[in-house]
């Protein structure tokens, strides 16, 4: 079953071919959407790694050992 309606997809199909390809304007917009895009996911990436090693710092932080190392026990 198609999940179009009837002249639904020829809306959307023009509205694609209406936007030139080669147009400096649209190219710069596009490259500007990518990268605010890319500088989004990096963020968000380091952000997520920045809990994990807080995390993992406040395990050795409350971890219990046998001995002071300072002291070579």
């Amino acid at each position: 079953m198609d999940c179009c309606n009837e002249g639904a997809c020829t809306k959307l199909d023009e509205d694609i071919l209406d936007i030139p390809l080669d147009d400096p304007d649209a190219n710069a917009a596009a490259a500007k959407i990518q990268a605010s895009f890319r500088g989004h996911m990096t963020r968000k990436k380091i952000k997520g790694g920045e809990m994990d090693r807080k995390a993992k710092d406040a395990e050795c932080a409350n971890s219990t050992r046998g001995g002071d190392l300072r002291n070579g026990d």
